[in-house]
């Protein structure tokens, strides 16, 4: 019997612990958001037929306009895609374009290092120098509210000392 009422005070002390814990945030904290209208950045892969599969991650993205840096949250699913799932554009995150601005800059930087497979044979992808850079417009951003990178694996992916080198080749769809 001893073990038994062990057992449910250990219980009750797990349930106490786990409602404290989800009560502790229950929405009283001030959540801050950015000024300006939220667009949303996502990245599709492209040209995949050669490959049965491509990992790569997103490590960070910089948006700017008017000279300034704009607040950007990345999405946890920006950290490990399969770009050879054409039917999926997976979501990077959000920014905050202020009112005023026209047009924002943006650069996306990947991991440092990627994989792949061809044919049943694996490889890394060394993705260093590969970051995206382009310019996209107010007017073509509230079409949709989003910015689809599309990456040409094809036309992306090179053949380099022991792994593949991304050198991006992209086209961007509002």
């Amino acid at each position: 019997m001893k073990t038994n009422s062990r057992w449910m005070a250990l219980s009750g002390m797990f349930l106490a612990l786990t409602l404290s814990a989800c009560d502790a945030n229950s929405g009283t904290d001030p959540v801050d958001v950015p000024e300006g209208d939220r667009f949303e950045l996502r990245l599709l892969g492209q040209d995949t037929e050669l490959y049965e599969k491509v990992l790569l991650g997103v490590g960070r993205i910089e948006v700017m306009a008017q000279g300034k840096s704009l607040p950007f949250q990345l999405a946890p699913s920006a950290r490990s895609m399969d770009l050879s799932k054409t039917d999926q554009a997976y979501l990077l995150g959000y920014f905050y374009l202020p009112a005023e601005a026209d047009t924002a800059d943006v650069r996306v930087h990947f991991d440092d290092v990627g994989a792949f497979r061809e044919a049943g044979a694996p490889g890394l992808i060394n993705a260093r120098s590969g970051s995206i850079l382009f310019t996209t417009r107010r007017a073509e951003l509230e079409k949709r509210k989003h910015v689809v990178i599309q990456l040409h694996l094809k036309d992306s992916l090179f053949q380099g000392r022991g792994s593949k080198v991304l050198l991006p080749s992209t086209f961007i769809v509002h």
